[in-house]
C-alpha cells in the first residue's frame, strides 16, 4: 500500500511537470541547439509599431479608413492550348475534333453546368527542303509543304473549385496538356464595394464619436473633405515564386565526387497582409480569393476661418457679397 502511494504521488509530481514544460512554451527551453525558437534560454517580446491611420495639425484632422474584402469567384475560367499536327489539312481538323469532342463529351457527362468552348488561333502549313534537279541549276533547294499545323485553345468555365481537379485529367487523358490560364470572375462587385462603403461608415461615426469626446469638440460640425478609393486584385496577381531551399550538413570524404541536386522552384498564393487595414470581410477563407480593397480620407477642417466664405479678396481690401447681390467692403 504504501509502495501505491509513493508510485501514484511519483506520477502525480511527473504529470505536473509535463503539464508546466507544455505551458512554460519552446521559447525558453535551453538545451536543444540550431533551432531559432532553442538556444538561449530568454523570451523575447516581438515589439510591433502601430499603424498611423490618423493624423492632426492645428488646422485639420485626418482621417483614414481602408478594408479589404476577400470575394469567393463566382465561376472561373480555364485556358488550354491544344496543338495538332497533320500530313493533310483534312487530317488536322479531324484529329483536333475529335479531341476537343471527346472533352466535351467527358466533361459534360461529369458536370453539365461546366462550359466548354473554342478559339481558333492559327491554322499554317509546315514546310521541308527539296533538292530540284534543273538543267542550268542543279543545286535549286525550294520549300515543300509537308504538313500543317492547327492551334486552338479550348475554354473551360466552371463554378465549382474543386472540378478544377477532374477538368485537369479529361483534358491530360486527351493530351492537352498546355494549361494558359486560370481567370477568376465575381458578379457581384456592386454588393461588395456597397458592403465596403456601410462598414466605412460606421467606422467613421464611432472614430468621430470617440474623437469628439477627447478633444471635447463637435466634428460632426466642422467642414469636411472626402477622397475615396476602390480597387481589386485578381488571384493570378498576388502569385510568388519560391525555391526550396535545403543542404546536408556532412563531411565527405575529399576524394568523393557529390553532386548539387537543382532546387524545385514554385509559386504559392500571397495574398494582402490584413494588418494595416480597419475592417476585412471573410477573412477565414483558405482558397485564393478575389481581394477588392477600399479606402476612404476624410480631412476635417479644425480652425474656422475669420472671414465669411462669400468674401472676395481684391487689391487687399476685404469685400462681402450680401444676400441681396451687393458688395460692401469691410473694414478690417
Amino acid at each position: 500500500m504504501k509502495t501505491n502511494f509513493i508510485a501514484t504521488i511519483a506520477l502525480t509530481i511527473a504529470f505536473f511537470n509535463a503539464t508546466n514544460a507544455q505551458v512554460y512554451g519552446n521559447a525558453n527551453y535551453a538545451e536543444e541547439k540550431g533551432n531559432a525558437n532553442y538556444g538561449n534560454g530568454n523570451y523575447q517580446v516581438n515589439r510591433v509599431n502601430t499603424i498611423q491611420t490618423t493624423s492632426s495639425s492645428q488646422d485639420e484632422m485626418v482621417l483614414v479608413i481602408k478594408g479589404i474584402y476577400n470575394e469567393r469567384a463566382t465561376s472561373q475560367i480555364a485556358t488550354f492550348s491544344i496543338l495538332q499536327l497533320g500530313k493533310t489539312a483534312e487530317e488536322a481538323t479531324s484529329l483536333m475534333d475529335e479531341r476537343v469532342n471527346n472533352v466535351m463529351k467527358e466533361l459534360s457527362a461529369f458536370n453539365k453546368e461546366i462550359e466548354v468552348a473554342t478559339d481558333m488561333i492559327s491554322f499554317v502549313p509546315t514546310y521541308d527542303y527539296a533538292v530540284e534537279k534543273k538543267i542550268f541549276n542543279p543545286k535549286t533547294y525550294n520549300e515543300k509543304p509537308s504538313g500543317f499545323e492547327l492551334k486552338k485553345n479550348i475554354i473551360i468555365k466552371f463554378r465549382v473549385n474543386n472540378d478544377f481537379d477532374k477538368i485537369v485529367a479529361i483534358c491530360g487523358k486527351n493530351e492537352i496538356y498546355d494549361l494558359a490560364k486560370v481567370d477568376y470572375v465575381t458578379t457581384n462587385f456592386d454588393m461588395v464595394r456597397l458592403q465596403m462603403q456601410k462598414k466605412a461608415l460606421e467606422q467613421f461615426k464611432d472614430m468621430m464619436n470617440n474623437y469628439s469626446l477627447i478633444m471635447n469638440t463637435d466634428l460632426n460640425k466642422k467642414e469636411k473633405i472626402l477622397q475615396e478609393g476602390f480597387n481589386v486584385t485578381y488571384p493570378m496577381e498576388s502569385y510568388r515564386s519560391y525555391q526550396a531551399y535545403s543542404q546536408a550538413n556532412a563531411n565527405f570524404d575529399p576524394k568523393s565526387e557529390v553532386n548539387t541536386i537543382k532546387k524545385n522552384t514554385t509559386e504559392y498564393y500571397n495574398a494582402a497582409l490584413v494588418k494595416d487595414h480597419n475592417f476585412v470581410f471573410n477573412a477565414d477563407i483558405t482558397e485564393p480569393t478575389i481581394q477588392a480593397f477600399y479606402e476612404i480620407t476624410i480631412r476635417i477642417k479644425l480652425k474656422e476661418d475669420q472671414l465669411p466664405k462669400n468674401t472676395i479678396i481684391r487689391n487687399n481690401r476685404y469685400y462681402i457679397i450680401t444676400a441681396t447681390g451687393d458688395i460692401k467692403l469691410l473694414n478690417l
